[in-house]
């Protein structure tokens, strides 16, 4: 197994402080302290901020740097149509090499997530259900597509997990889960017609939002 480069470190590092509310949309990042917190050079730091700039996480902006992006709805729109296309996608290449034990896991995934739903544990929310698209993702066998979907579905992840009131998100973190159990039902039936809509008209609509940005 190969070990992570130093530009793959600061890609997590900051992704991840995005993702959990650390980093909000226009903030700058400041590129000394995470060379002092990491205690590396500036070249993998730049080289990170490129990539994550070019994936629509940040902006750059003259004599300013690197901010975070702010979203807007329609933006939060245009993403969550192209996902729940390219997922359905993936759904649709992937449904004959899935098996039993793959839809075991997936099964298994969902009552994990019912778990972190009760425990309130965003974060393991949010791995748990990246887990569980992944299983049939990889699936494909598509290698384009697996990587555009893994890029989609970071941009999207961070948008409103810490400015939306508890209790809606948890409602609609209950809503989602169940679309998943919905959706192994449907694979074990291969009812590719309607697990393409479920997930394109449903799974993938948008939810969750604030008056003008999605985070």
């Amino acid at each position: 197994m190969n070990l992570p480069s130093l530009k793959d470190i600061v890609y997590d590092y900051i992704s991840e402080a995005i993702q959990n509310g650390t980093l909000k949309p226009s903030d700058k990042i400041n590129e000394l302290n995470i060379a002092k917190d990491l205690n590396i050079s500036r070249t993998p730091i730049r080289e990170a901020l490129i990539q994550l700039a070019a994936e629509g996480f940040l902006e750059a902006r003259p004599r300013r740097g690197f901010i975070v992006k702010q979203l807007t709805i329609k933006d939060a729109e245009e993403v969550y149509s192209v996902i729940g296309a390219l997922d359905a996608l993936a759904i649709e290449l992937s449904i004959e090499n899935l098996n039993n034990d793959d839809l075991v896991k997936m099964e298994k995934i969902t009552k994990n997530i019912d778990d972190a739903i009760k425990e309130k544990d965003f974060n393991k929310y949010y791995k748990l259900q990246f887990a569980f698209h992944n299983i049939y993702i990889f699936k494909s066998n598509n290698k384009i597509l697996i990587d555009t979907l893994n890029t989609l579905r970071k941009q999207f992840i961070r948008h409103n997990y810490k400015s939306s009131p508890k209790q809606e998100l948890l409602n609609i973190m209950t809503l989602s889960n169940n679309e998943h159990k919905q959706m192994i039902t449907l694979i074990r039936n291969k009812d590719i017609t309607s697990l393409k809509k479920l997930i394109i008209t449903v799974h993938w609509s948008l939810r969750c939002a604030s008056d003008d940005t999605v985070y």
